[in-house]
């Protein structure tokens, strides 16, 4: 049938569209979430860390809102990385490596296909979503075949594209996967993985792969086995390739460093950068990965356009590096429920749209997925990302906005403790050390529940418990009402 619309009409209906619809998507920003491996409150030099040299994060601390208060969902990173991608606290799910310790290399996948989830939702308002780097959630239904597509996985729980290390750089296996596939992967020399010692034995399994010893024990895979020194190079790499075919679509790039997590290998170009140990050094790659990533922004036009927030997974694994200190002023460290296992660096930049500011309010990696749809202007269901905080209008300025008054953090062994307001609550201080409460005595010296004022006492060295009796009470009775709850995020 012949149209009856005329060339005029289609240039006014085109002009009309474009009043329509453009202030509109320029609103909606591209999505960068930054979340690093094992990084301290104070590693970087925005926050104190005058040993070691950050310029990029510092600049995107500069150009947005460097929050003091930050949390990882849990001191570990499984768990952090699951409650930031579905919003939900990772505890509510009784599976190991979600409620306690971490993912092996062998696990099945730890979302449920099912479930909502932030980068789903973004892929189904049309942003192109990609994972970059550390996934450690599992493939597969049952344990993976590295062999064989790994499905399901990334791909399957809202990402467009997956490229990454299965695990951790100290676990089985030492392999880059590529949506479904390992890449390189020689069929001659089939991959067998197993976390299960007896099995190890009885099938020869070494915990040798990719030039050292691993967690984990396996053989085969040797074509397609990563070099250390190469892992952050070849995340990067993939990164910006991202940034270049997507430049001119809506895009959330979730990049997953493996920087800083043990072993610690920088690559040889960053070997006595900062003058501290491997681990430090670590850090100056982590922080040129992230320059690479804003230059690359710069280069294709759309920095301003582009909302960024970086975080870590969990706290650092030592206390100190000489003159450094990893986590600050806080007591503890990765696995425990002290601050310095689970306080970590938190800083939104959205030139033009956040106003630079330095802000005390309680925020968490749990907030990045309703923070991040609230961005993108996609609804979320009343029963979705259930534990995540909208903290975008408090962003922006908004001094109305509701703010976190209280949160729940996890250590390493699924203890739990609650922030609320200055206030610190931890049921049981023999507990309090995460995995290495079982090696040593704790240094509370007794069970019994700690209460502490992390105003005047950041590093938790004054037990207000017995003084406070009535506080404590009072918080125990919200940590338990916060755990019934099915929905905790305001609706």
């Amino acid at each position: 049938m012949k149209s009856s619309v005329t060339p005029v009409h289609r240039v006014f209906h085109s002009l009309l569209g474009l009043l329509l619809c453009g202030p509109l998507i320029a609103a909606t920003p591209n999505i960068i979430v930054i979340l690093a491996d094992d990084v301290g409150w104070g590693d970087a030099g925005c926050y104190g860390g005058s040993k070691v040299k950050t310029p990029n994060i510092d600049r995107l601390a500069r150009s947005g809102v460097r929050f003091t208060d930050g949390h990882a969902s849990a001191s570990v990173c499984t768990p952090t990385r699951y409650s930031m991608l579905t919003g939900q606290y990772s505890w509510r799910r009784q599976v190991v490596g979600l409620n306690k310790g971490v993912a092996t290399g062998d696990a099945p996948l730890l979302i449920p296909t099912a479930m909502t989830t932030a980068p789903g939702l973004l892929k189904a308002a049309g942003y192109q979503t990609a994972l970059i780097g550390k996934w450690h959630l599992g493939f597969g239904e049952n344990a993976p075949d590295y062999n064989r597509e790994l499905r399901p996985g990334p791909l399957e729980v809202g990402f467009h594209e997956f490229f990454g290390i299965p695990a951790t750089n100290d676990r089985i296996p030492t392999v880059f996967v590529r949506d479904h596939r390992v890449v390189g992967l020689d069929p001659n020399d089939p991959i067998r993985v197993t976390y299960d010692k007896e099995q190890a034995r009885q099938q020869g399994l070494s915990m040798f792969a990719a030039g050292r010893n691993r967690i984990g024990w396996g053989s085969g895979g040797k074509a397609a086995w990563w070099k250390d020194i190469d892992i952050a190079d070849t995340h990067t790499k993939e990164c910006l390739a991202f940034l270049e075919r997507n430049r001119k679509k809506k895009f959330f790039l979730c990049f997953t460093p493996h920087d800083v997590h043990a072993p610690a290998i920088p690559h040889p170009r960053f070997v006595g950068s900062s003058g501290l140990g491997n681990r430090a050094d670590m850090l100056y790659e982590l922080d040129w990965s992230i320059g690479e990533i804003l230059q690359k922004l710069d280069e294709c036009g759309i920095a301003q356009d582009t909302l960024i927030i970086y975080s870590s997974d969990n706290g650092a694994y030592v206390m100190e590096e000489g003159a450094h200190k990893p986590n600050g002023p806080f007591r503890g460290k990765k696995s425990q429920l002290w601050e310095g296992g689970h306080r970590v660096p938190f800083v939104v930049s959205w030139p033009g749209k956040i106003p630079p500011a330095v802000s005390e309010d309680l925020v968490s990696t749990i907030d990045i997925a309703a923070t991040i749809c609230a961005a993108a202007e996609v609804k979320v269901a009343a029963q979705a990302l259930p534990d995540s905080y909208n903290l975008l209008p408090a962003m922006m300025g908004d001094q109305k906005a509701a703010r976190r008054e209280s949160l729940v953090v996890m250590s390493g062994n699924g203890q739990l403790a609650l922030r609320s307001g200055a206030s610190k609550y931890i049921p049981d201080l023999s507990l309090a050390d995460g995995w290495y409460a079982a090696a040593k005595k704790n240094g509370a010296g007794h069970k019994g529940a700690g209460l502490y004022d992390l105003t005047k006492d950041p590093g938790e060295a004054n037990n207000l418990a017995t003084r406070d009796a009535a506080v404590v009470k009072r918080m125990a009775r919200t940590l338990q009402e916060i755990q019934d709850k099915d929905v905790t995020r305001p609706q």
